[in-house]
Order: C-alpha cells, then sequence, then structure tokens
C-alpha cells in the first residue's frame, strides 16, 4: 500500500498527458437542435441558456453551423432552456429533467418574431434517451420520496427489471442479484466514490433517502467506463445544496404492535416484539451566492427486537446506527468547480444474532459501518473539451465480540443420521430436547458467539480522471483509475487461552500452546475440538483505462465503440509454504484484462421518440479481498479429535470440558499457503443485449428487450488430492499431476490414485425477455411496470455461494473436490421464470399522494442436499439442482399514503407506508436439507421441505416530515 500511491499518483499523471477525459457518473447533460419552425431548417448563431435550483449561476452555449449545442456536467435537476436569435422570438423550455448519467435530447423551434414575442414551453423532452444502450431504472428524488420503500437507496434496486433477491436475510434484502450475478458481484458508487465492500463484493454503506438527489440502477449494456461488476452498477448522487435555504426534519415510527401475526417455522426463533424509530434532520443552503454552497444530514436510528429460540430462551437485539452526510460545492467561475463530500454510517448492535441462532443462541457484539471522502474538479476548457479528476477514500469498520450467555444452545449430531436434539451446554442452563437442523458450535467455556474479530477493517484509496472530446459528430472520452485496496482480518474462535497447555484426561499434551479460540462440534462417535488463528493483511492495487467513441452517423443513428484495460495485482501476508511451489498472489497486466464494448442506437421512426439499440461487451471481476487474508495470508486451522468421556452423555446436555476432555484420537491441521495456477485467467461475463423503445404518447415509453449473459474463466480453489492440498485456478478439464506437489493425484471418494481427475466447466447461462411500460410524472401521476421471463442455469451459482450460504468469493467449497460437483448442474438457486412488477403515485385534488410497489415472482428451484463427510452439511447434490420443484409464486402490494399541510413556508407531510398489505405470508425459502448422512441418499429430514422463512407480514411505518 505504502509504494501503490507513488504507483497510482504516476500512472494518473501519465493518463492525464494522454488523454482529457470525462466521468458521467456524478451528472447528466442536454444537447440538442434549434431549428426554423416555419422552415425546419437548422439555426446556428443561436444564444441557449440554461439554468436550475441545482446549478450554480447559468451556462450559456451557441448552436453551431448545424443549430446543435449541448451542456455536460450538468447536476442532476430540473432545468429551463431559452434560446434566443435576433430576429426571432425567444422561446423557453421548462422543467427539462436531467437525470442521472443520461442524455436529455431537445428540439427547440424558433418563430419569425414580428413583436418581439416570447414563447414558453412547459412540455417536456422525450422521455427516451437515443443515445444510450445502458438497461436499469433511474429513480428521481420526485419518485423514491412517493413510494413505499426501504429507508436506504440499495431497497430500490429490486424494482428495476430483472433484478431478484438472491439471498435471504440482511444480505438478500440490502445486496440484490441482477442479470442472474450472485449477490456478491455488483459495484456501489455514492458521490462518484466506489463504496463496495473490498472484502465480500456486497454493500459496503448505506445512505437515507432523506440525503439523496437520484439513484440510478444499471443492469447491464453500460460503457467502457464502467468496470469491476459482473452483475450491475448502483450509482448514487447525494444533495448539493442550492441558493435558497431548503431542510427538513423527519421521524419515523415502528413497532410490533403496527404488524400483524407472523408465520412462524417450528425451526426459525420466533419474535416477541420490536421497536424501530429514528429520526434526523437535512439542511442545505448557500454561503456565497452561486459560488458556495453547503449540505448537511444526520439521522440516528434505533431498533430493539426481542426473540425467542426454539429452546424457549429470549434474548434481545438492540442496534444502533448513525448515518451522517455532508457536502460543499464550488464554483471558481462558471467552467469550474469542485466538490467535497462525507458521508458515514456507523453502526453498533449489541445481542447480533448470528443466523445459526435460528436454532441456537449464538450472540456477538459488533461494531460495523463505513465512513468515506472524496474530492472532486470539473472543468470546461472550452465548447469541445470537459474534465473532470476525482480523489476519495473509503473506510470501513468490522469489529466483533462475543458475549457470554447463561443459556447457550448447541446442535447435538449424536443420534442416528445425524440429526438430535438441541442441548444446553453444562453450567450453561438446563437441558432441552427440540428437533432441529443449523448447526451450531459452543467454545469449551460456554462463551457464546461465531468468532472474535478483532481486527476486519478495510479501506479503498482511489483517483480518477477523465475527459471527453467532441471532434465532428464523435464523442471520444479517454479516462482511467488507479486503486489501493487493503483488508486486515485478525480472528479467532471465542475464548483464547494462550499459554496454556490443552492437556487431554489422560494427562497427554495436546497442544503445548494452547487454544488460539476454540469450538466444539459434536458428532454420533466423537467430538471435534477446533482452534483457529487468522492474522492477515491482504492488498490489491488496481489501475484502468479506457477508450470511448460515440460516432452519430447522421441525425438518427449512434455507434458506441469502447475499450477498457485493467491491470491488478493482489496478495497477501502469508509465509510461504516450501512444499508449495506455485506462486501465492493474483497478477494480471492490461494485457489480460482487455474488454471491448460495442453498442448502436437507431431513431428507426426519426422523430426523437425512439429507439433501437443493441450492444455487446466483455465486464471482469475486481477479485474481493477475502481471498487475500485466507488464500494468502496466515490462516491457520487444527481440529483435534477425541471420544466421548465415560461419564458424558451429549444426550442429556453433559458435554466435554477442558476439566474433561475425554479420549484424545488425533489432530489435523491446516493453513492457507494455497498456490496459484501460473496459467491462471481473469474471470469475466459476456453479454449480448438487443431492445426497441417507443414513447407512444408524451412522457409514456413501452420497450422490448433481450438479454444473455454467460460467465467464463471462473476462479476458483481445487484440490486434486482428496482435499489434502489446494490451488487456485479455472477449473475444467482433465488435471493428471498435482501442481502444488508435483505427484499424483487420487480419488476424492475412494482416495487412490488415478491417472486423472476431471472437473466440469463452471457455467451460468442468463437469458431474459424484458417488457417495460414506464409513465414520468405528469398530470399528478407517474407508472412504472415491467415483466421479466427469464432462466438462470448452469453449475456455478457465483462469488457467493447460495446453496450453503457461504461468502467466500472464489474460494467457496463447490469446486474443491469433483464429488461435490455431481449433480452441481440446473437451474440456480435465484433463478425466477417470470417476474412482474409495477410502481407509481398520484397526487389526488385535495392533495393527498398515494404511492405503491406490487409485485409478483415466481418461485426458486428447489433442490436435494445431502452432507459430505469431510464437508459436512449441504455441501452435495442428492439429485440434480433444482429439479425438486419450486418455492411458492409470491406477491405483494406495499401502499404509501401522505398528506401535506402547508404552514406558511413550509410544508408539513404525514406519512403511512404500509407493506405487504393483503398480509400474504407464503414461504420465500424452504429446507432443502434432504439427508445429514454421508454415505447414504436416503431422506433422514422430516423437514425437508418446510418452509425456513416466509413473506414478511404487513406491517405499517409511521412518519412525518417537515420541508422549508
Amino acid at each position: 500500500m505504502r509504494s501503490s500511491w507513488f504507483k497510482s499518483l504516476a500512472f494518473m499523471a501519465a493518463v492525464l498527458m494522454l488523454a482529457p477525459v470525462v466521468l458521467a457518473q456524478t451528472t447528466g447533460r442536454i444537447e440538442g437542435r434549434v431549428e426554423g419552425e416555419e422552415t425546419a431548417e437548422s439555426l446556428p448563431g443561436v444564444t441557449v441558456e440554461v439554468s436550475s435550483p441545482s446549478l450554480q449561476g447559468t451556462r450559456v452555449a451557441v448552436t453551431d453551423a448545424d443549430g446543435r449545442f449541448r451542456f455536460v456536467g450538468l447536476p442532476v435537476g430540473l432545468y429551463t432552456v431559452r434560446a434566443t436569435l435576433e430576429g426571432y422570438g425567444q422561446v423557453e423550455r421548462q422543467d427539462v429533467a436531467v437525470s442521472l448519467d443520461r442524455t436529455t435530447s431537445l428540439v427547440v423551434e424558433l418563430s419569425s418574431a414580428q413583436f418581439g414575442e416570447e414563447v414558453t414551453v412547459s412540455g417536456q423532452a422525450p422521455i427516451i434517451d437515443t443515445t444510450n444502450t445502458t438497461s436499469g431504472a433511474n429513480f428521481s428524488e420526485q419518485l423514491f420520496e412517493d413510494l413505499p420503500v426501504t429507508r436506504t437507496f440499495q431497497g430500490l434496486a429490486f424494482a428495476a427489471p430483472g433484478v431478484t433477491t438472491g439471498a435471504t436475510g440482511e444480505l438478500g434484502a440490502n445486496n440484490p442479484s441482477i442479470g442472474g450475478a450472485s449477490v456478491a458481484e455488483n459495484r456501489y458508487v455514492v458521490d462518484g466514490l466506489d463504496t463496495t465492500d473490498p472484502a465480500f463484493g456486497t454493500v459496503g454503506t448505506t445512505v437515507p433517502f432523506e440525503f439523496i438527489r437520484e439513484v440510478e440502477v444499471k443492469t447491464g449494456g453500460y460503457e467502457a467506463e464502467y468496470g469491476g461488476a459482473l452483475g450491475g452498477v448502483l450509482n448514487v448522487i447525494t444533495k448539493s445544496g442550492g441558493n435558497q435555504l431548503e431542510g427538513d426534519v423527519f421521524a419515523y415510527y415502528n413497532d410490533d404492535s403496527l404488524q400483524s401475526d407472523a408465520e412462524q417455522s417450528n425451526q426459525n426463533t420466533a419474535s416477541l416484539g420490536f421497536t424501530e424509530y429514528d429520526f434526523g434532520a437535512a439542511l442545505g443552503g448557500a454561503i456565497t451566492r452561486d459560488r458556495l454552497w453547503y449540505f448537511v444530514a444526520a439521522n440516528p436510528s434505533y431498533t430493539d427486537s426481542d426473540w425467542e429460540t426454539i429452546q424457549n430462551v429470549q434474548f434481545t437485539e438492540e442496534q444502533e446506527n448513525i448515518y451522517y452526510a455532508g457536502k460543499l460545492t464550488w464554483q471558481l467561475n462558471p467552467n469550474h468547480q469542485i466538490v467535497g463530500s462525507a458521508f458515514g454510517d456507523p453502526q453498533e448492535i449489541e445481542n447480533d444474532s448470528f443466523p445459526a441462532a435460528a436454532a441456537g443462541l449464538v450472540t456477538n457484539s459488533s461494531e460495523e459501518g463505513a465512513q468515506s471522502y472524496s474530492l472532486s474538479y470539473n472543468g470546461t476548457y472550452s465548447s469541445n473539451a470537459f474534465l473532470e479528476i476525482s480523489a476519495g477514500r473509503y473506510e470501513q469498520t468490522d469489529k466483533v465480540t462475543p458475549l457470554n450467555n447463561d443459556e447457550f444452545w448447541y446442535r447435538d449430531e449424536t443420534t442416528a443420521g445425524g440429526f438430535g436434539n438441541y442441548a444446553a451446554l453444562q453450567g450453561c442452563g438446563p437441558a432441552d430436547a427440540v428437533l432441529g437442523i443449523y448447526q451450531v458450535s459452543f467454545s469449551p467455556t460456554c462463551v457464546g458467539g461465531t468468532s472474535v474479530t478483532e481486527d476486519g477493517d478495510r479501506q479503498r484509496d482511489e483517483v480518477r480522471a477523465a475527459l471527453t472530446y467532441f471532434l465532428g459528430d464523435h464523442e471520444l472520452k479517454f479516462g482511467g483509475n488507479v486503486r489501493a485496496v487493503e483488508y486486515t482480518d485478525i480472528t479467532h474462535y471465542p475464548n483464547p487461552s494462550l499459554g496454556t497447555a490443552l492437556i487431554d484426561n489422560e494427562g497427554t499434551v495436546v497442544d503445548a500452546d494452547g487454544l488460539v479460540g476454540g469450538r466444539v462440534d459434536l458428532r454420533n462417535d466423537h467430538y471435534r475440538l477446533w482452534e483457529y488463528d487468522q492474522n492477515s493483511v491482504g492488498e490489491t492495487d488496481e489501475q484502468a483505462i479506457f477508450a470511448q467513441d460515440t460516432w452519430r452517423i447522421g441525425d438518427y443513428f449512434t455507434l458506441n465503440l469502447g475499450l477498457r484495460a485493467d491491470s491488478f495485482e493482489s496478495s497477501g501476508e502469508g509465509s510461504d509454504d516450501p512444499n508449495n511451489v506455485l506462486p501465492r498472489s493474483l497478477e494480471f497486466g492490461f494485457d489480460d484484462m482487455i474488454a471491448p464494448r460495442v453498442g448502436f442506437t437507431w431513431d428507426a421512426l426519426r422523430n426523437g421518440r425512439s429507439k433501437l439499440y443493441g450492444h455487446w461487451g466483455r465486464f471482469y471481476e475486481s477479485v474481493p479481498l477475502d481471498i487475500n487474508v485466507r488464500a494468502f495470508g496466515n490462516e491457520n486451522f487444527t481440529i483435534h479429535f477425541f471420544l466421548y468421556p465415560d461419564n458424558a452423555n451429549p444426550a442429556n446436555g453433559e458435554v466435554p470440558t477442558y476439566g474433561n476432555l475425554g479420549i484424545y484420537d488425533g489432530s489435523t491441521s491446516f493453513g492457507t499457503a494455497t498456490g496459484v495456477d501460473p496459467n491462471l485467467d481473469p474471470m469475466y461475463t459476456e453479454e449480448a443485449l438487443v431492445g426497441f423503445e417507443y414513447e407512444v404518447v408524451p412522457n409514456v415509453a413501452v420497450g422490448i428487450r433481450g438479454i444473455q449473459r454467460s460467465i467464463e474463466n471462473v476462479i476458483e480453489d481445487i484440490s486434486v488430492d482428496a482435499a489434502s492440498t489446494y490451488f487456485i485456478t479455472n477449473p475444467g478439464g482433465d488435471i493428471c499431476s498435482n501442481p502444488v506437489t508435483g505427484g499424483q493425484v487420487f480419488d476424492d471418494v475412494t482416495h487412490e490414485p488415478v491417472d486423472c481427475v476431471n472437473f466440469p466447466t463452471p457455467t451460468r447461462d442468463y437469458e431474459a425477455l424484458e417488457l417495460t411500460l414506464n409513465k414520468r410524472f405528469s398530470n399528478n401521476w407517474q407508472l412504472f411496470s415491467s415483466a421479466v421471463y427469464s432462466k438462470n442455469e448452469g453449475n456455478y451459482g457465483g462469488l457467493f455461494r447460495q446453496d450453503n450460504g457461504q461468502l467466500d468469493p472464489n474460494i467457496t467449497s463447490l469446486y474443491d473436490i469433483p464429488s461435490l460437483l455431481e449433480g452441481a448442474f440446473g437451474l440456480l438457486p435465484n433463478d425466477r421464470e417470470y417476474q412482474f412488477k409495477v410502481y407509481g403515485s398520484y397526487v389526488w385534488p385535495f392533495r393527498l399522494v398515494t404511492g405503491f410497489y406490487a409485485q409478483y415472482l415466481d418461485g426458486t428451484p428447489i433442490s436435494q442436499l445431502g452432507a459430505h463427510d469431510l464437508y459436512g452439511e449441504n455441501e452435495r447434490f442428492v439429485s440434480p439442482r433444482g429439479s425438486f420443484g419450486r418455492t411458492p409464486d409470491i406477491w405483494s402490494i406495499d401502499l404509501s399514503l401522505q398528506y401535506p399541510i402547508t404552514i406558511g413556508a413550509a410544508d408539513l407531510r404525514f406519512l403511512v407506508d404500509v407493506f405487504n398489505l393483503t398480509d400474504e405470508q407464503e414461504p420465500i425459502s424452504v429446507d432443502q436439507t434432504w439427508t445429514s448422512a454421508a454415505d447414504s441418499n436416503e431422506q433422514d429430514n422430516p423437514n425437508f421441505g418446510e418452509p425456513l422463512l416466509f413473506q414478511s407480514p404487513r406491517t405499517i411505518r409511521l412518519g412525518a416530515r417537515l420541508s422549508f
């Protein structure tokens, strides 16, 4: 990291010298043509001026010989466009919307002026961006303020076509699956800064809606300047203040009295009640009119939840979030602006229950959240050149401390078939006998919690530069960025006892140094005492350069040509394994990661309101840093095997303790000296799409789009010697020698030497047909809808393995050994054949605002999962993936009611949001564990197919917002 900044600055200096470029991630643009109303001929020399409450001062341009004008780098908002030419009447277009990373096209008609009259046109510009191939959705402030949605921006992504939940719980609620990709394959950008979690590729920070101006969801077809995402891109721009003092004071409240009774699985914890409330304020204005603007906001949020496990153990989870944001916008002069932005979401949770707590009480105290800082500059150097430079730092905190619990539960696997009773630990509460399915481990001294993370911090420093240059009919873009990313992971199992020797019941020293944390797993005829120690720092340096040409061929056809090249160097600080001859880092040069993008748009009806378009592109992965600390770091496991003590009966809650461990039966140790195939290729997806959009009447557009995506060169760790050694490669085909040892390969079932080991090539194919109908806000209402037919099939779900809930990008267990891949091909877990979504709002004559969001989703495929003798539960497929039917179809309607009351210059709005209005509670996840036996395909889980999670019950949220 220390030296990477010097490389970064040198690289960026080279980029700036070679190419002035533009980034369009934080702004939009207006372009158009001025013509005579009577003659329809282009008018050169027309003075065009744009103004907006979102813009400092005004911008002025003069039409060229073809009557064309353009304004780039415009902040998001509503604009007034004025056109003036001597001898013609002035024309003013009002309410021209500029959206994030979109182009608004206008045709302005001037009439000969006999009396110097001025004409004001209130109609909006065409709803279709005829220059852009990007698919997805833009959510303006006017739109998301009226909708019943979650309090932060991620929830909006699920309203876009082709976007689904790709996980359950908090992970699925915050991280969408886009275009068949897993939830760990998107990029999240706020104010031009990448805020994706550097370690796992999931969302890293959240921002409340009161801080946001617009949200853009890119689901495909995006240009070469965007990289690192195999799924989609969520682009957020926060508010910026203005010449007028404006602000909001807001508060929201919800508790269990405002919620209907929830369906309860016999395998999950039950909610005993909850209270949620948050409040805050946002203020924006001018320090100096049209020169220096400010925006500040804060939003504390609190949640208390009471739960009861299936063993009748009660506990309370307390969560506190503090969201904040601040921005300064400084206009040096009308052509040069500097923007500084800061935002964050620190969070503390007490009794943060691990997912396994659905079956047992496993709780932690955690500190999480992120803080971000960015500084950007943009300047217009001529009518043909616009430059943007930005630098920023993203910091994420992750600390976890287990809590001591008087009642702590483990899973007893001592009964036949591996299923058994939950029981309390000796001295940790009364024994109970309740059938359960989740494995819950415990430390030998009854300390609760999953693990101790003393330091899980990560940070990303980045510098970006870009500039656009207009040359005739060509819009040329060149740019690049550098990133230096770091992840520290110091983690162990609970209750470390360093320096105290571990001795079995016969006095034999098992581990002279003692446990580095401890965890116990009970099995049928033995138990396993685990120790785990992670003390690693991983680093990644990334660079990217891109070039784009938007070539206007005539008035109605545009050809988009782009080329992106990335380089990537990823390493850890682990000691080398002398037995591993392979390198322990990822290194890809610019020539390894070349991503072409080609697209076209054609205004087929030549009226500015139609678009036939297509796009093909390649998108490379930005490998998350989890692999750095696990595969290239100092992660070490030791498993001690013990026979049960003679006087211990786990079925009655009597379990081994430090003073009565039982009979020592051997140990095995393994670390993370994982080598990398020197012929490794970077991982990418290829996407092709074609579509047509048409504005059938003003403000209403319909569209149809076909999409095909496939994944190539998957990066995973595998073993060719029955899980003795591992290496990272692009799986697929026969491997006839062990590159780690240079020796023989082994069958992982018989453990006998064989000539070759075969791994099927990882596949993930997504095909979809999307239909859309969108009506933007006019005449007091707006409506957006989509219908999607899709198929997501293959043997590789992605960086997040949804089958067993494993979030270990590029090193999941699926491809570890060939036997885990038997039956792995089929419908992938987030496949939904049909999706229907519709949302919008209406302002009634008596001022009531009604917003709604409704959806109908096909169920997801069900698999029969079995245990593996080495890897444990839900690691193999008893029958082909996804072949055991589907979960039930689900549908829901959410409703928002808002009533404003004018108080002087202020507006007081009362809000009622009703989620799941009809109280539909169908299962959204079912038990897919068919058998816990590693050597049998006979069903031994009576709960197979039973619901694990239901749709959330009808819930009412109350709120109020005072705006001025």
